[in-house]
């Protein structure tokens, strides 16, 4: 069981303008390894218009961040976390960091999840929720904003990670080879690499050439 690939779709950020060339980047990673996936991007109507014109141009779908729906007054970093889950026309969505990269096809996530007849809210790995996988539920979204509201949104992302704690037979942890941290001195052991689906640069310079960590030859690089 797979699921609808139509149904389905990788998520990022870009909400601001350092985040756009990130968040394309990652987008042309992913068609490079040939997702068989769309892919979108949730953003906001604050970025300068040539910027949102070039998000449409990398992108299938682009999402703007609807204050009107943010009741709890949540900050947007923590707002997007929620955010997918009104998006109910999609069965599943892979939200990814803007500092992703897919080294390989990791199409296997959505795969995974729908042969585990995966219900929960979400998988992630590590801190930070670089990497996780949410079931839109227009339900659950406003059951977590109401509480949000209650406790004046502090701690949004600890409640978020606690809420999985307390149901976890509906979620599963991912692996690291979803969200490898890439620096340069933290490379994976020779041979290593064959195994590595998504890398993390948040760690890595920014004039750091990501080629010469060998683990991938042309993830194409976005010029401002």
């Amino acid at each position: 069981m797979t699921g609808n690939p139509n149904c389905q779709i990788w998520l990022t950020s870009a909400l601001t303008e350092s985040d756009v060339p990130k968040a394309l980047t990652l987008c042309f990673s992913l068609k490079r390894v040939l997702t068989c996936r769309k892919v979108g991007v949730i953003t906001s109507r604050q970025l300068p218009s040539h910027l949102i014109e070039s998000l449409r141009q990398g992108f299938e779908y682009l999402f703007f961040l609807e204050d009107g729906r943010n009741s709890a007054g949540l900050k947007e970093q923590d707002f997007i976390k929620l955010f997918p889950l009104t998006l109910k026309p999609f069965e599943m969505c892979v939200f990814l960091s803007p500092t992703m990269l897919a080294v390989q096809n990791c199409d296997k996530i959505f795969e995974e999840c729908c042969s585990q007849r995966f219900s929960g809210y979400l998988l992630t790995e590590g801190t930070g929720m670089d990497v996780f996988v949410i079931k839109p539920s227009p339900r659950v979204f406003e059951n977590l904003m109401k509480v949000l509201v209650e406790t004046n949104g502090l701690g949004t992302e600890n409640y978020i990670r606690a809420w999985v704690d307390t149901n976890n037979e509906a979620c599963k942890l991912l692996t690291s080879n979803y969200n490898l941290i890439l620096s340069a001195q933290s490379l994976p052991q020779s041979g290593g690499e064959k195994d590595v689906l998504i890398v993390n640069t948040r760690n890595l310079r920014l004039d750091m050439n990501i080629e010469e960590l060998g683990l991938f030859t042309k993830v194409p690089a976005f010029q401002k």
